[in-house]
């Protein structure tokens, strides 16, 4: 009987005590130093952003935030592009993100779709800052070439929302930063991937 409470004691213990996947940092790799995070499933296919953070972080600060959003051509790329800039960033007391979203080389998908997860990891940070210890009202989206466009997209075209996702809670962050961003003044949705 004791044998059989201390086993329970200690497996409710482990279980209080236990750290979601989301509170765990990567220790190693291509973003060692980040935690994971799911921002969206689309069928089968899982969103992650990395989250970087500053030294000492809680999640009752108010921090600016910076999702970063990779080049490829919507074709192919991956978030590991702006890595190195996360980290810095975070050291210099942002939380800042790598975001990854959809591409025609691995979903088949176009910019449109592009578009649609970069709003949505927005909107993402935005619904979590609470959590994330993000202050709400300074979120920047940032990237590089194709990601650029994506970034832009988010800050300057109202539409091409996820069809489905609830917009109770903005996708349209408060400043960008884009490196050579492939920009075409035109709906995304005419823009080539091929």
């Amino acid at each position: 009987m004791s044998l059989r409470l201390l086993i329970l004691g200690v497996s409710l213990l482990a279980a209080l005590t236990s750290r979601t996947p989301a509170d765990e940092v990567i220790r190693e790799g291509d973003y060692a130093g980040a935690r994971a995070e799911t921002y969206k499933t689309v069928g089968d296919v899982e969103l992650k952003v990395y989250v970087f953070t500053p030294e000492g972080h809680r999640p009752d600060d108010h921090r600016p935030a910076i999702v970063c959003f990779f080049g490829g051509g919507w074709k192919s790329g991956q978030p590991k592009q702006f890595v190195e800039h996360c980290r810095y960033l975070a050291t210099r007391g942002m939380v800042a993100m790598t975001a990854d979203y959809r591409v025609s080389s691995r979903q088949g998908t176009h910019a449109k779709e592009c578009v649609h997860d970069g709003k949505s990891a927005i909107r993402w940070v935005r619904k979590n800052a609470s959590r994330l210890g993000v202050d709400p009202d300074r979120i920047v989206a940032a990237g590089g070439s194709a990601g650029g466009h994506v970034a832009a997209c988010t800050g300057i075209l109202e539409a091409w929302e996820e069809p489905g996702e609830s917009t109770g809670v903005s996708s349209i962050p408060n400043a960008m930063v884009l490196f050579n961003p492939a920009l075409v003044a035109r709906a995304p949705m005419q823009v080539s991937s091929g």
